[in-house]
């Protein structure tokens, strides 16, 4: 039944499609069930406390967005960043119905230098265009995003007055394979806080890159992430 009302839902315009998928969320939300099976998701209160600031990068429509608020609570700051506008969009309705008020997004991709991007969307079996594993790509592509590397953002940087800086406790990334990418761009970041990481994937090379700022990996069984933390 839930394939048919997809393919339903595929001859309906984009804007109509968005709007169903905007009740949707919104239904999750009141009813407390906006939320992602993955392992970590429940593990975050391990890593993140009141007052904490956290990176959602690759947020998507807002899952670990959500989460990530009521964790850090009023005192804390959630960023999220996410590149494709019609997920954008979708993400900025959920945030409004959250209950705190302490998320920042940003519409761009992240990336390890100032560029504009192709994006690549893939099509789901049912003809829906899959938002959820829209990645950045060199190919030629209908859709082209502005990409930033974290290490561009003055506001993560360390000011003269070390007592207002804001140490990033954690970082989210999930960005279709660029995550190397990400990483290679946040590494004034790695370098100052040694934030926990949960990255999507289990490449080599983002662990050998990793490995230089002393972090270890591991996966938890059924999850499609790593987790690194500082030794």
């Amino acid at each position: 039944m839930n394939k048919v009302l997809k393919r339903i839902a595929k001859r309906l315009p984009t804007r109509y499609q968005q709007e169903l998928k905007r009740l949707r969320f919104g239904h999750q939300i009141r009813k407390g069930t906006f939320k992602t099976d993955e392992e970590e998701f429940g593990m975050l209160e391990s890593w993140v406390g009141k007052g904490d600031w956290v990176l959602d990068i690759g947020a998507n429509v807002g899952h670990y967005t959500s989460r990530l608020s009521e964790i850090v609570g009023a005192t804390g700051r959630v960023i999220a960043f996410e590149p494709v506008p019609e997920t954008f969009e979708l993400l900025a309705a959920n945030v409004a119905r959250f209950p705190l008020k302490n998320v920042t997004l940003i519409n761009i991709a992240v990336s390890d230098s100032a560029d504009i991007l192709g994006i690549s969307i893939p099509k789901f079996d049912t003809g829906l265009d899959n938002y959820y594993q829209a990645g950045v790509t060199n190919e030629v592509a209908e859709l082209r995003v502005l990409c930033a590397p974290i290490d561009s953002f003055g506001f993560l940087q360390c000011s003269k007055n070390e007592a207002s800086s804001k140490n990033i406790k954690l970082a989210k990334i999930d960005v279709e394979g660029h995550e190397l990418a990400v990483l290679k761009g946040m590494e004034r970041l790695l370098n100052r806080d040694h934030p926990v990481l949960i990255v999507e994937g289990d490449s080599p090379e983002v662990a050998s890159y990793l490995g230089v700022f002393g972090y270890s990996g591991r996966k938890i069984e059924g999850s499609p992430n790593t987790i690194y933390c500082c030794s």
